[in-house]
């Protein structure tokens, strides 16, 4: 999968005059009185964390003097919410989450209304309903993604997509011990540098198929927004930090078959991604640490190229750590974690392609806002 470059500038042909949410219980909207007394909606998305939503709504009737949904069945935990979130306008709202509600949390403060926030997760926790034992033998990473995206196809109606390196290691053997189908694969995307996380996908007002990303970051394909500092960009907070960085990773093993001890060193010229990139002048920062490395010693390593590979994943890892950032643009809904962002207006250091890691959309009385936290991947 190649990587798409080209920046929307969102300040082009966009309106973001009124914005507008809908909400569906099990694919039908709210009444409209439900949907007036809602006072704010959020959705919550993140590389580490299942998806997840909120939506606070007024839960006091001044003609009845009593509470509206305290004990109304409508929002009992374990019924199925769609979030859609966008403008009024030419184009359609973006289904945000497919989720079950998980958490009522009601609020009596001593001035105001009592309000009742309602929160769930995306349908992928219910992935975690079932610890799954399995064996896998002769596969790549991706091979074992997509053998347990089929239980997942079967349970949850949810597809694997996978975007692998060029050469995955081929396992003899990987043993999944009685674990969760989503902690698992969360477990096998850290040991090979993989990102994981939710896709959603819409067709007109109708909630379309859920896929799992499961992949490098770098060939991300997804809608790529320019965003200018003193423009688009409402406020960025970048930090360039060399605390945690290493100049090279060394693996140490044991062959087996051979008899012989496994030793491999990556520097950090085999990494994809390039930190700040040469406008950046990455290799003088690269200076103030070249002479740091980590050993790693307690990870089983049975060949030479599975030591090549933990080596230099572990490194571009602690690299993609050098340079995050967090910021707030006016609501985009399809700015979401996993997607990748142009950011320029802030010298050469700062400005370039950060890819996504996690995003906060809310719409409120003030309107509505997107958040999200981000790092530094230029190629």
């Amino acid at each position: 999968m190649s990587t798409d470059t080209t920046a929307i500038p969102i300040y082009q042909g966009q309106e973001f005059y009124v914005p507008a949410f809908e909400v569906k219980l099990r694919g039908r909207l709210l009444d409209k009185d439900v949907v007036r007394d809602i006072v704010q909606v959020s959705y919550k998305d993140s590389l580490q964390e299942v998806d997840s939503f909120e939506i606070t709504i007024n839960n006091w009737d001044a003609e009845k003097r009593s509470f509206k949904y305290i004990d109304d069945t409508i929002f009992d935990p374990g019924k199925e919410i769609e979030l859609w979130m966008g403008y009024f306008g030419k184009d359609k709202l973006r289904l945000m989450i497919k989720g079950e509600i998980t958490s009522l949390r009601p609020n009596f403060p001593a001035t105001g209304q009592p309000t009742l926030a309602i929160s769930g997760l995306n349908l992928i926790h219910r992935m975690r309903t079932k610890q799954e034992s399995h064996t896998y033998v002769r596969q790549t990473d991706s091979s074992i993604a997509q053998e347990v995206g089929k239980r997942l196809k079967e349970k949850l109606g949810v597809t694997v997509e996978t975007n692998p390196l060029e050469k995955e290691e081929r396992y003899d053997y990987v043993l999944q011990d009685n674990k969760y189908d989503i902690i698992f694969l969360m477990e096998r995307a850290r040991r090979v540098g993989y990102d994981i996380f939710v896709k959603e996908s819409s067709e007109n007002d109708t909630a379309g198929e859920s896929k799992l990303y499961f992949g490098k970051s770098d060939g991300v394909k997804r809608v790529t927004y320019q965003l200018s500092f003193g423009k688009s960009l409402v406020e960025f907070q970048p930090e360039l930090s060399t605390a945690m960085q290493v100049g090279k990773v060394t693996v140490f093993g044991w062959d087996n078959k051979k008899k012989e001890r496994i030793k491999y060193t990556a520097t950090r010229k085999e990494l994809r991604t390039k930190g700040v990139g040469s406008k950046g002048r990455q290799g003088a920062v690269e200076q103030s640490f070249g002479d740091r490395e980590e050993i790693i010693a307690d990870r089983p390593v049975n060949s030479l190229n599975e030591a090549k590979k933990l080596a230099v994943e572990t490194l571009e890892q602690i690299a993609k750590e050098m340079l995050k950032g967090r910021g707030t643009v006016v609501g985009l809904p399809d700015l979401r974690a996993g997607g990748v962002v142009m950011i320029d207006g802030m010298g050469d250091r700062f400005s370039g392609r950060y890819f996504l890691t996690g995003t906060t959309h809310s719409i409120t009385d003030a309107g509505y806002t997107t958040q999200f936290e981000c790092r530094r991947e230029e190629l």
